[in-house]
């Protein structure tokens, strides 16, 4: 389907999803901000200029400034290129992108609300799909795509739980000081280890661990099965559709039938 775009339109399409020098540095500085800003709302979930001396708060003031001021350009951007925009707005990375940029208005009314902002690692997915598609980046990566894609998963919800461990409990539970304590509680969780040092306190709190159980461990047992399955090729038989294969198969193992049209690979 050809794009039929005019001004600034196709200006904003052309670097978000087109080919050549000046996209690419957009969109490999794009990467570098969604790293930074996930970097930084890691380091200190519950962090604002609010929470600082008087010193610092001018620095953070500018900071929250910035980062907040690129992601709504970045979403106003997306949101205008896109052609449809009810399903741009049932896109759960637009949503956090939303639910991230309010969290910079938020804390003037409601502190508490700022860990949100941790939500934004769920951009790693993003970025993965992103340097997936440059196979001249990292050819590894691409052969290797299935292992790293169910990382990636894993690693987010990691995060995002551990904020959400650290911001419910770290003011209830003595076992929960800082943010290790957090990360500490949720790895071990997830790998079903539970050394029950750490307890979750409160009704909100038990209702965290049983999602971290539920979700958690589902993701960490995808992650060992994909690692189980090991470097294979996805791609669906045209008969059967059976999704993986050995990288040198030219037949299905399950129907028999041909993987590729003849010159295909």
């Amino acid at each position: 389907m050809v794009e039929h775009r005019k001004g600034l339109n196709r200006t904003l399409f052309w670097l978000y999803a087109g080919q050549g020098k000046w996209p690419a540095t957009f969109r490999w500085s794009m990467l570098a901000f969604d790293l930074f800003t996930i970097a930084l709302f890691l380091v200190h979930p519950l962090q604002s200029w609010r929470d600082g001396t008087a010193g610092a708060e001018a620095i953070w003031l500018a900071v929250d400034i910035f980062i907040a001021t690129v992601i709504t350009l970045d979403f106003l951007a997306r949101l205008y290129i896109e052609r449809d925009k009810m399903r741009f707005f049932l896109r759960v990375m637009n949503v956090v992108d939303l639910l991230v940029v309010a969290t910079f208005v938020i804390p003037t009314f409601a502190q508490n609300l700022v860990f949100l902002r941790v939500l934004r690692a769920v951009r790693l997915v993003r970025a993965f799909e992103y340097l997936d598609q440059k196979h001249d980046v990292s050819k590894w990566l691409h052969v290797n795509s299935f292992v790293v894609s169910k990382l990636v998963n894993l690693l987010v919800f990691v995060f995002i739980a551990t904020a959400l461990v650290f911001v419910s409990q770290v003011s209830q539970n003595e076992k929960i000081e800082n943010y290790l304590d957090a990360l500490y509680f949720t790895v071990g969780t997830l790998t079903t280890t539970g050394f029950g040092d750490i307890v979750m306190q409160g009704t909100f709190g038990r209702w965290i661990a049983i999602g971290m159980m539920v979700l958690g461990v589902s993701l960490f047992l995808q992650l060992i099965q994909a690692i189980a399955i090991g470097d294979k090729l996805r791609h669906h038989c045209p008969a059967c559709r059976l999704p993986l294969h050995d990288r040198d198969a030219a037949h299905c193992k399950r129907c028999g039938a041909e993987l590729f049209e003849s010159g295909v690979s």
